[in-house]
C-alpha cells in the first residue's frame, strides 16, 4: 500500500474555466429521480416511506459495478439496478424498507431482491456482507434512537445541516455514513431536498458527493493537480491508503464547490453533471471521449438525456480539460482503496 509523499491542490484557473463551460448549459432532473420529484404533493405516510427507503438505499450504494441485470424489461447497471430492484421490492410491501426488516435482514433476502427474477442465486451483488451489516447497523440505530425513523433525526436537528447537533453530525453515527467527506450524507440529502420531503434551511453548506466517478474527472481535468509519488501511484492505480484517499477526495470537493461558484448552477446540477459525465464520457470501462477519441456511444448514452446539449461526439469539457489536450492527463486514475465509503 503506498505511503509516499505527495502534492495534492486545487488548480482554481481550471475550475473556472470548466465552471464557464457549463454555465448556459441546461440541467435535467435525474431518470431514476424524476418519479419522485412531486413530494410537495404527498402525504406525510408518503415522505415518511420515501424517505427512509432512500436511507437504507445510500446505506448500500458503494462500489456497485458488479451490479447489473434486466428488470421490468430493461437492461440496467449499477446504481440504476440497485434503485429500481429496491423500489420493485416496495410493490407488494410499501414498508419493506422499515427499521423492523432491515434490522434483521439476511444476506440471501438482500440477494433475493437485487437479482432479476428474485431468485438469490442469480443476483450479481457482492460484498454481500459488508452490506447487509450496514442495512443491520441503520435499522437498530432508527430502532434505538429515532423510534425506527429518519424523519425523526430530521426533526430533531431541526432542519439543520450543521449545529449543536446538524443532520450531518447525527448522520455520522451510522456505519454506512461515517465517511470524513460524507459522500452518502450529501447524497442522500440531496435526493431527499430536491424531492421536497426535507426542507434544508441552510442548503449552502451542502456538497457535491465525491465518489470514484467525480474523482477520476477532476484529477484527468486538472482541477486537482497531484505531484510526487501519488501521480505515479494514481497512474498506475496503485493501492493507496485511507489518510491518502481523504485528502485527495477532499480536494475534489473543493473542486467541485468551485464548479458551482462559476458555473452558476446549483449543487444539485453539478453533482448530476459530474456524476453522469464520469459514468458516460470518462467511464472507467474505456478511453475517455475527449481530445482524439470520437464518441460510439451516442445510442446509449445517459448523459446527453441528463441535459440539454447538443453533442459534438466530445464530452462537455474537451478543451477546457487538460486531459482532452494532454493524454499524459488521461493516465490518471480514481484512488484505488477498499472502502464502504463509495
Amino acid at each position: 500500500m503506498a505511503k509516499e509523499s505527495k502534492m495534492i491542490e486545487v488548480d482554481e484557473e481550471i475550475c473556472e474555466k470548466l465552471g464557464r463551460k457549463l454555465k448556459d448549459v441546461q440541467v435535467l432532473p435525474q431518470e431514476f429521480l424524476a418519479e419522485s420529484l412531486d413530494g410537495a404533493s404527498w402525504t406525510d405516510e408518503q415522505r415518511r416511506r420515501e424517505a427512509n427507503f432512500r436511507f437504507y438505499l445510500v446505506a448500500i450504494c458503494q462500489h456497485t459495478k458488479s451490479l447489473q441485470g434486466t428488470i421490468e424489461g430493461e437492461w440496467r447497471r449499477g446504481w440504476d439496478y440497485l434503485e429500481r430492484a429496491c423500489r420493485r421490492a416496495m410493490v407488494d410491501n410499501p414498508e419493506y424498507f422499515s427499521a423492523e426488516n432491515m434490522s434483521r435482514i439476511t444476506g440471501q433476502e438482500l440477494r433475493r431482491i437485487l437479482s432479476d427474477d428474485f431468485d438469490p442465486a442469480h443476483s450479481t451483488l457482492d460484498r454481500v456482507e459488508e452490506r447487509v451489516t450496514q442495512l443491520r447497523d441503520c435499522g437498530q440505530r432508527l430502532s434505538a434512537q429515532y423510534n425506527g425513523d429518519v424523519m425523526s433525526l430530521y426533526r430533531q436537528a431541526d432542519g439543520y445541516l450543521h449545529g449543536e447537533r446538524g443532520i450531518l453530525e447525527l448522520m455520522s453515527d451510522f456505519k454506512a455514513y461515517s465517511d470524513p467527506i460524507q459522500k452518502k450524507s450529501f447524497l442522500y440529502l440531496m435526493f431527499v431536498s430536491q424531492a421536497g420531503i426535507w426542507k434544508i434551511k441552510d442548503l449552502e453548506n451542502l456538497k457535491v458527493a465525491v465518489d470514484y466517478h467525480i474523482m477520476r474527472i477532476a484529477l484527468r481535468s486538472g482541477m486537482v493537480r497531484v505531484g510526487g509519488a501519488l501521480e505515479r501511484v494514481l497512474k498506475e492505480r496503485s493501492e493507496v491508503d485511507a489518510a491518502t484517499d481523504i485528502e485527495v477526495r477532499g480536494a475534489v470537493q473543493e473542486t467541485c464547490d468551485l464548479l458551482v461558484r462559476y458555473s452558476g448552477h446549483s449543487v444539485f446540477e453539478v453533482d448530476n453533471i459530474l456524476w453522469m459525465m464520469g459514468r458516460n464520457c470518462c467511464f472507467y470501462d474505456h478511453e475517455p471521449i475527449c481530445g482524439r477519441n470520437v464518441c460510439f456511444k451516442k445510442d446509449r448514452c445517459t448523459f446527453v438525456r441528463s441535459i440539454v446539449y447538443d453533442c459534438p461526439g466530445k464530452c462537455l469539457f474537451d478543451g477546457a480539460c487538460l486531459g482532452s489536450q494532454d493524454e499524459e492527463y488521461t493516465k490518471f486514475w480514481e484512488t484505488n482503496l477498499y472502502t464502504e465509503y463509495y
